[in-house]
């Protein structure tokens, strides 16, 4: 049986909130899946999500949907103080899952996300967009094919409108909501990290200098101090001699060797706010996970993957906080 003759993907969504309900629902009707199932805490709202994208039933018991509503795959779009846990429960319940950023709210949470899915076989994905913006794929390939030679320098200025920065509530740090993308997008690109040093006046604004076992070396400028309605995203590379990229808010990407242009994307798009699903990552996401569920095989941007990005973000923390050099395991 080929892709189109087979039976569409049976899905379950937990989360009906703002999020799920613009990047996520919507895309759905673009795959081979059925949204078989909505759950969600709040009874009404589950209900409008369901009707408005065509779920055939509504839980508010995320245990009895996972049991009873005969899916083939889950998505959780929640609080990230709850990724974990779901993920590890639809992973024992046999059901593959994709969870928004990040897999948890620290890195031992993550390595026993990833231990879950190894124990169970079962496939658990987390959603970083980055990986999947066509711009930085194309990257990607570059520097894996050895077009661009040995990788070398690594600089990213990444920066948002303000973060609350409650300690209580993981969603409002921005070390952990918004900044971990810029994180993951570093070990994509560049590979694992040996050792981190980071400075942090308060939990708005980072300086971060990363070693890569590579040999190569990276600057990330993270702060929270610009606006929202003002993109910064802003992706240098340099690789062996003459060969040098950019990329801008995800998008536009040139590279260079020596003084000709090598490669590009500008696609031509116009939509409100410059996200077109596509060029931001989103959309390859959701088709990445719904993809390798059909396939049987590990997504990019498995929870193997993840809890090392996890493993770095703490360590940057942990540095800031520390003032000290932190050396990070090689992974096993």
């Amino acid at each position: 049986m080929n892709d189109h003759e087979a039976a569409p993907l049976r899905l379950g969504i937990v989360g009906a909130g703002a999020l799920a309900s613009r990047r996520i629902y919507p895309w759905l009707s673009r795959l081979p899946v059925e949204l078989t199932a909505v759950c969600e805490l709040d009874p009404g709202r589950g209900a409008a999500a369901a009707q408005q994208f065509g779920a055939k039933s509504v839980y508010t018991d995320h245990t009895a949907m996972f049991a009873e509503a005969g899916l083939d795959a889950v998505i959780v779009c929640v609080d990230p103080e709850a990724h974990a846990r779901l993920a590890t429960e639809a992973m024992r319940a046999g059901l593959p899952v994709y969870t928004e950023k990040p897999p948890a709210v620290t890195a031992e949470a993550a390595e026993e996300v990833a231990r879950v899915s190894r124990e169970t076989g079962v496939s658990c994905m987390t959603g970083f967009k980055k990986r999947f913006a066509p711009a930085y794929a194309k990257l990607r390939q570059a520097i894996a094919d050895g077009t661009m030679g040995e990788p070398s320098l690594l600089s990213i200025d990444y920066a948002s409108g303000a973060y609350a920065n409650d300690q209580d509530r993981p969603r409002s740090q921005f070390l952990l909501d918004f900044a971990v993308h810029i994180i993951d997008l570093s070990r994509f690109l560049f590979g694992e990290v040996a050792g981190v040093y980071a400075r942090s006046p308060e939990p708005s604004t980072y300086a971060v200098n990363l070693g890569y076992r590579s040999g190569a070396v990276g600057t990330l400028a993270l702060s929270a101090h610009r606006d929202w309605g003002v993109s910064t995203e802003k992706v240098e590379i340099t690789g062996g001699p003459g060969q040098f990229a950019s990329v801008q808010n995800s998008i536009t990407m040139v590279r260079h060797s020596g003084r000709e242009i090598a490669d590009w994307h500008d696609p031509s798009f116009s939509t409100a706010g410059g996200d077109s699903m596509i060029e931001t990552g989103f959309a390859g996401e959701l088709t990445e996970f719904v993809t390798a569920v059909r396939e049987q095989r590990e997504p990019e941007s498995s929870i193997h993957s993840s809890s090392r990005t996890m493993r770095l973000y703490q360590s940057i923390a942990e540095s800031a906080a520390s003032g000290s050099v932190i050396t990070i395991e090689e992974p096993a």
